[in-house]
């Protein structure tokens, strides 16, 4: 469904060529990217029981002020409204966002909800023999939720069981945002196994 171009929620955007048609990222592959020659073991020991973010904010489990419940949720909540109003403003711009190919070879764009307008996909598969699949990812932006649901849809093609392998972090040097102040990105590995049904 097209939304027309129309204030939202009191804020008036005028963009230039507002979606008429379907979505389509532009389809890019490994070379020059954050994650070109990675491999599930790029950045050391994987962990299924502690994910590191580079910037504390980031990990919404770590708020002090809410019980151990709501911060689960709290997180998702947020990264998923994040992620709808990103795209409904990032819909126009189609030419700056980017999906790995891999991604859209394997028919798992639908998981993963916030566009990318930088110069790389926020996401993208390492490997993916018929017994698992490995991710790359933007942790701030693509939460392991994403990528283990993108996971279980790649396994259960093959009537097989999702296993969580785990995943490990690396904190790339800070960049500058349009305002000058400094980005602290997390990239992550997560790895998971399609495993026989019993």
């Amino acid at each position: 469904m097209t939304l027309p171009c129309r204030c939202l929620f009191g804020l008036c955007v005028v963009l230039a060529g507002c979606a008429s048609g379907p979505f389509k990222p532009t389809e890019v592959n490994s070379h020059g990217m954050p994650y070109e020659s990675l491999n599930e073991d790029s950045y050391g020991p994987r962990s299924t029981t502690r994910f590191r973010f580079c910037d504390p904010a980031d990990d919404y489990a770590n708020n002090p002020n809410l019980a151990p419940e709501a911060r689960g949720k709290l997180g998702e909540i947020t990264h998923g409204v994040a992620a709808s109003v990103t795209s409904v403003a990032g819909a126009p711009l189609q030419g700056l966002t980017k999906i790995d190919s891999g991604i859209a070879d394997l028919d798992l764009g639908s998981f993963f909800k916030a566009p990318s307008d930088s110069s790389f996909p926020l996401v993208a598969v390492l490997s993916h023999p018929p017994d698992s699949i490995v991710f790359w990812h933007s942790a701030k932006n693509v939460r392991l939720g994403e990528v283990t649901a993108a996971a279980q849809a790649y396994c259960g093609r093959q009537q097989k069981n999702l296993l969580y392998r785990g995943s490990a972090s690396r904190c790339p040097p800070p960049e500058r945002g349009l305002a000058g102040t400094p980005i602290i990105a997390t990239y992550a590995i997560s790895a998971f196994a399609c495993t026989p049904r019993r």
